[in-house]
């Protein structure tokens, strides 16, 4: 029997009203974003005169949004990568092994949770340039990825409520800890892996911060970079601007669109201990 949250008529009400509030936002960035920028500068909130794509034209043309997509793409892909082969070996490790200090290292991921990338940008800035990464998407993907707190509680959680007997039966089949690990353990988490892929993946398409520290190179930026030239001189590049924020948020409402749905279940194998 499948349990259903209490809402109450308050809580709902909250939810509704912050739902019609994000839709209604999105509505209106991407009316603005179909109107020519001589329009947009003299009647910001006028009604419009001409609708059109030329905007979103002018960006794929002129402003070079292939490269900017690209970059996210490779970092989004590449730090994915690491998260997943990182985090679910730990997770791994931890839940279903003894050792000594194995409380201790969860609680130094669950610490990851409250500090964010900020307090620790100068020796991670260092580290970096002394591994001559700077201005190279590795730089970044390496930075990303480092983020396992939520990943590793989520995974750990799943792995530690998992029988012993598939253990157990993987062994007296003769698997090793890898095999174990690969085909067994592994496929078993793929729902949470799952999970943690969609929720990392808004994390990192957003990113600004990290970017911004070790990327210089026009050629290398992101998107959320691209969004920023473009408001730095709002009155000449209002109307990319509108576009670029428009393009970056449809990748986003997909993803939550179709799976939504997995992405509370998910949540759900790997954040309640049974």
């Amino acid at each position: 029997m499948r349990l259903r949250p209490k809402r109450t008529p308050v809580s709902a009400a909250f939810l509704w009203i912050y739902a019609l509030l994000t839709l209604l936002l999105l509505c209106y960035m991407t009316y603005q974003s179909l109107r020519p920028k001589k329009e947009l500068l003299s009647a910001t909130f006028g009604m419009p005169k001409h609708l059109g794509f030329g905007n979103f034209r002018k960006l794929f043309a002129e402003a070079g949004f292939f490269t900017y997509l690209l970059n996210s793409a490779l970092i989004l892909f590449g730090s994915l990568v690491l998260v997943v082969l990182l985090s679910t070996m730990v997770a791994y490790g931890i839940g279903k092994f003894n050792f000594r200090f194995k409380s201790g290292l969860l609680l130094y991921f669950l610490i990851g949770l409250m500090f964010p990338v900020q307090l620790g940008i100068v020796p991670i800035f260092l580290l970096i340039r002394d591994m001559h990464l700077l201005n190279s998407q590795w730089a970044v993907i390496l930075v990303l990825a480092s983020g396992l707190s939520m990943p590793v509680f989520l995974l750990t959680t799943f792995f530690a409520k998992l029988p012993h007997d598939l253990y157990e039966s993987a062994k007296i089949d003769g698997a090793g800890e890898w095999t174990t690990f690969t085909r067994v353990m592994f496929p078993l988490a793929s729902p949470v892996t799952f999970s943690v892929c969609i929720i990392m993946s808004m994390q990192i398409w957003n990113q600004f911060f990290v970017p911004l520290i070790f990327l210089q190179s026009e050629s290398r930026k992101t998107i959320p970079l691209m969004i920023m030239k473009f408001t730095t001189n709002v009155l000449y590049n209002m109307d990319l601007a509108l576009v670029g924020s428009v393009m970056a948020t449809v990748p986003l409402l997909i993803l939550f669109f179709f799976f939504s749905g997995r992405v509370i279940e998910g949540v759900a194998a790997g954040g309640v201990k049974g």
